[in-house]
């Protein structure tokens, strides 16, 4: 699958095909759908260049099934950046990012090591309350998970 960026009238651009490019980027679907955030595209027969529809992650968190919610590491961020669990859940990080990072809660319930691509750390949430973690590589990346 071919993403291509939309030019922005914000600051003056080359004329298309002018300036110095690599090209198209061309980025595998599902890593694709995950960094924009979309959990399922649906083509639509329709004469436009391009229609994209979306279903809301969090539909993807209630058929993923009771227990288990994922959380992956990606472009410097979480997500979701917050994730809503019942108690007994399991929520595991996935580090699908070309750098290590790693999931360090700010009440030092739980801590990950560094996690390089593709790595994972699993943690239970028992008790119910509000998680706040960060990456300690790189504090700016933080997210939460509710328990309820």
């Amino acid at each position: 699958m071919s993403f291509h960026t939309a030019m922005s009238s914000a600051f003056p651009q080359p004329a298309p095909g002018s300036a110095p490019s690599p090209g198209p980027m061309t980025v595998e679907a599902d890593r694709l759908k995950r960094v924009l955030g979309l959990s399922r595209l649906s083509f639509h027969d329709i004469n436009h260049p391009i229609a994209i529809t979306d279903v809301p992650l969090e539909e993807d968190m209630k058929t993923a099934g009771a227990g288990a919610q994922q959380v992956v590491v990606d472009n410097f961020s979480f997500a979701p950046a917050m994730a809503v669990v019942a108690a007994g859940s399991t929520v595991t990080w996935t580090n699908r990012d070309d750098v290590p990072h790693n999931v360090v809660s700010t009440d030092r319930k739980f801590k990950s090591p560094v996690l390089d691509t593709d790595g994972q750390f699993s943690h239970t949430f028992d008790a119910p309350g509000t998680y706040k973690y960060f990456c300690s590589i790189h504090p700016r990346m933080t997210g939460q998970v509710v328990v309820g």
